[in-house]
């Protein structure tokens, strides 16, 4: 089920859309497409592929790239220090970075003020050891990054090795409770094994929202 309180509240046929996304990529609450499964036409990666595809083709998702480009991994496809990399879950998964040095984020509204939010995500390294940074920001009354009023309600990086994935929750983390305006939960790549812009910082099964422990 998709929880009413993950989602902005709009016409009918929109909430309709978003509901149908969710259900079809196995999404958790608060968020859509967290194990990056659905698309709307590419990439539908096949196993032992990888594609680059503009945010508006990966459901739910969006990119700080200034390309917008998302980088989704199909099973098994063969990293060349690493060996084949399978998917966390399902049968794709994302690498933060693209071409650049990006963050993947989600923004989500009608969380209401005073409400505890969780996390949990699948992460893995590349070629080595990759640190990416989980953060979660009040985007304050206009609802918009950088705006002067944001929040920082939570921030803290993960480091991975290359040679199998590792699973992060909030389980332990003090309560992180919102302020009543959009959330936006993101995914930002800090530093990677080969210092390439464009090699690293895998990110599967992620899940967020009200409820998530």
């Amino acid at each position: 089920d998709f929880p009413m309180h993950a989602l902005i509240f709009r016409p009918l046929a929109v909430f309709a859309t978003l509901a149908s996304l969710a259900a079809a990529s196995g999404a958790h609450a608060g968020l859509i497409n967290g194990g990056f499964e659905t698309s709307t036409g590419t990439p539908f990666v096949a196993d032992g592929n990888w594609a680059l595809a503009h945010q508006s083709s990966v459901a739910g998702w969006q990119t700080t790239a200034s390309d917008a480009q998302i980088e989704i991994w199909g099973n098994n496809f063969n990293s060349a220090s690493g060996g084949p990399v399978p998917a966390y879950e399902g049968r794709q998964f994302a690498e933060i970075n693209a071409t650049q040095f990006a963050t993947l984020y989600q923004d989500v509204f009608s969380i209401g003020a005073g409400s505890v939010v969780g996390f949990e995500f699948a992460h893995r390294g590349r070629s080595g050891v990759d640190t990416m940074r989980m953060m979660i920001t009040d985007l304050g009354l206009d609802n918009l990054l950088g705006g002067g009023d944001d929040t920082e309600l939570f921030s803290r990086d993960y480091s991975t090795g290359n040679t199998a994935w590792a699973f992060y929750t909030s389980s332990g983390e003090a309560p992180i409770t919102t302020l009543g305006n959009a959330t936006r939960f993101s995914y930002q790549a800090i530093s990677t094994a080969s210092n390439s812009v464009s090699v690293g910082n895998f990110i599967d099964a992620a899940n967020f929202g009200v409820g998530v422990q």
